[in-house]
């Protein structure tokens, strides 16, 4: 009886060993997703791109734009073409980075953009999103008109002193805040500035703790990553199993007919 249970651990160990590492890559091919180019950039002029904190090193033409990387004009001028035909135009004395691959924020300077029907692409500049209304509108009366989706094309412009001007060329275009409260839809032709006070982006608020002050060390040196929390859990049923297979080796018993069924996997 004991040596069926050892036997049972055994595979149950392989079991959660084999269902934990197919999680791990589930996360190592996310990551890697992140290392895809979101565009290409070609430009003239003084553009750089961030290698480290307070680092930067002049870009080459043509130049991929991955997730994350921040990347300032200066003196110089850039177009970032990205999938289906869409184009964006940064101006000199801006300063952008891509938090994911169907968001630009711009930190300062002015762009021009055109994006396609099909493309989900929005700005986030402070405070504000920027971006095509959502399909669903109310509307008066008894029937809505639908219009065709066309390409979104304008430009938006952050002043030195925090307030935002976007103006619509082509297109329907939402303003919004981090909320969710939409501030403006601009038809074609329209264009807006927002102050300062509505554009800028909210300073985070930390609660004060009346506990007393830790004296063990930052957090992060404390905790380990997923993939190591992973390979140590894999690791420590492994062994478990081995031990368990050491156990039953030892006792030199041979399966015969009477023993019950090895399980499966649950």
């Amino acid at each position: 009886m004991k040596k069926t249970f050892l036997t049972r651990v055994f595979v149950y160990a392989l079991c959660i060993s084999f269902l934990l590492m197919a999680n791990g890559f589930h996360w190592m091919i996310a990551e890697a997703n992140q290392n895809i180019p979101v565009g290409q950039m070609v430009s003239r002029g003084g553009v750089k791109f961030e290698v480290s904190k307070n680092s930067w090193e002049k870009v080459e033409t043509p130049f991929p734009i991955f997730q994350g990387m921040k990347i300032r004009t200066e003196k110089g001028e850039s177009i970032i073409a990205l999938a289906e035909k869409t184009r964006i135009e940064i101006g000199s004395d801006s300063l952008f980075y891509f938090h994911q691959s169907d968001q630009f924020n711009l930190l300062q300077g002015k762009i021009n953009f055109r994006i396609q029907p099909d493309f989900p692409l929005r700005f986030k500049v402070g405070n504000l999103w920027i971006s095509k209304p959502y399909p669903l509108q109310t509307a008066k009366g008894s029937s809505v008109a639908l219009t065709k989706d066309k390409e979104l094309a304008g430009s938006i412009l952050m002043h030195t002193k925090g307030s935002v001007t976007v103006k619509n060329v082509q297109g329907l275009m939402s303003i919004s805040n981090e909320d969710g409260t939409v501030l403006a839809a601009l038809s074609a032709g329209e264009s807006i500035t927002l102050p300062s006070v509505v554009a800028a982006s909210k300073p985070s608020v930390m609660a004060a703790n009346a506990e007393p002050k830790s004296t063990e060390g930052p957090l992060e040196e404390k905790l380990l990553s997923k993939w190591e929390t992973w390979m140590g859990i894999v690791v420590a049923v492994v062994i478990v199993g081995v031990t368990a297979v050491a156990v039953v080796a030892g006792s030199g018993h041979v399966f015969d007919e009477d023993d019950e069924e090895v399980p499966v996997c649950p």
